[in-house]
């Protein structure tokens, strides 16, 4: 039997219909595969680049906050080695001062004693507290300590005596002896001025030391000490020279 020609475009029809949406299917299948494929190949692409740069950005934002940090230590370094200092300066000078009230506390001490095994005598008397006395060559080598009995006001104005005695040219002599300015006299000689060693001007103690230049041919036996207040003399003592 055969077909007429409307059936067969009737059943054709539908089946071009079918496939047209079958093709359009698969595009748009396809569309959306590539869609994604793309987006997905662009968040590969971009996301890795994204992150790179944070971690550019962050590692230099480390690197400047590892560099404020040290030199935040290096000025913390430099301020504690001048605390360091600071401290150690001050227990040293606190150390010295202790030690210098500790000796002036036992020289006051000393003192005190001495006084009670020496009264220094009425009030504006001197005493010769020591005197000692060693012959070197020509030249004696003398040491005095003098103490006066008072209190702070006007000093005491005097000079120092020496007179030896001994014999010279087979005879017993008593002569007055002048300051040397000792074994080193050629260089001494050479300044310009010298105190005279023989002025006393104190209060209370007067320390004095110095060299008595002995005439040729001269044998010491004793040397007495006067401290003059003028021609006045106002205190005396005398040692033996061996």
């Amino acid at each position: 039997m055969t077909e007429s020609p409307q059936t067969t475009t009737q059943t054709a029809a539908p089946s071009r219909a079918r496939g047209g949406a079958s093709v359009i299917a698969l595009a748009v299948l396809a569309g959306m595969l590539l869609g994604g494929g793309g987006l997905w190949l662009y968040r590969s692409l971009t996301q890795p680049a994204d992150q790179s740069e944070q971690i550019q950005l962050a590692m230099q934002n480390l690197a400047r906050s590892q560099q404020s940090l040290q030199q935040i230590q290096s000025e913390f370094e430099v301020l504690r080695g001048q605390l360091v200092l600071e401290e150690s300066t001050r227990k040293g000078l606190e150390k010295s001062l202790l030690s210098t009230q500790t000796e002036l506390a036992q020289t006051r001490e000393q003192l005190a004693f001495y006084e009670q095994l020496l009264p220094p005598g009425p009030s504006g008397s001197i005493t010769v507290r020591a005197l000692e006395v060693s012959k070197r060559g020509d030249l004696l080598e003398y040491k005095v300590l003098l103490q006066r009995n008072a209190p702070e006001g006007k000093p005491f104005s005097g000079r120092l005596q020496f007179q030896l005695t001994g014999r010279q040219d087979g005879k017993n002599v008593k002569i007055d002896l002048t300051p040397s300015s000792g074994p080193d006299s050629g260089l001494a000689e050479s300044s310009v001025e010298q105190t005279d060693p023989l002025i006393l001007n104190f209060n209370q103690f007067q320390r004095a030391m110095g060299w008595l230049a002995l005439p040729p041919g001269f044998e010491p036996t004793a040397l007495t000490l006067n401290v003059l207040e003028g021609s006045v003399i106002r205190a005396s003592r005398q040692e033996k020279i061996a």
